[in-house]
């Protein structure tokens, strides 16, 4: 559970919950990104741009991936959406509305 380490320590519980959700709901449910520097967002967002990745990426200085208040999770489709509104109830923001299904944040 090293992804937790970069998450602001008042929302680990949370996100925390959310993945043991999703691991119940989905064994192969993992979490693909938490905390990243800026030099990380911005090497992604260079990426996104030249079409290389699948989800769509903020640019350096907008993501709350920098922040450690986000978090990537790969699951089904169906378990991506229970996430998203479970995560939504709980007052989170879902990527799913946004073309980002995978995406987490609060």
């Amino acid at each position: 559970m090293n992804w937790a380490n970069g998450i602001v320590p008042q929302l680990r519980p949370y996100f925390v919950a959310l993945v043991q959700i999703a691991q119940r709901l989905d064994p192969g449910a993992r979490v693909t990104s938490s905390r990243r520097s800026s030099t990380e967002q911005a090497r992604l967002y260079r990426r996104w741009l030249a079409g290389k990745h699948k989800y769509p990426v903020a640019p350096p200085g907008r993501s709350k991936h920098e922040q450690g208040r986000a978090i990537d999770l790969i699951a089904s489709e169906r378990v991506l959406e229970q996430l998203g509104a479970i995560w939504e109830d709980a007052g989170g923001r879902w990527g799913g509305r946004f073309n980002d299904p995978i995406h987490f944040e609060a």
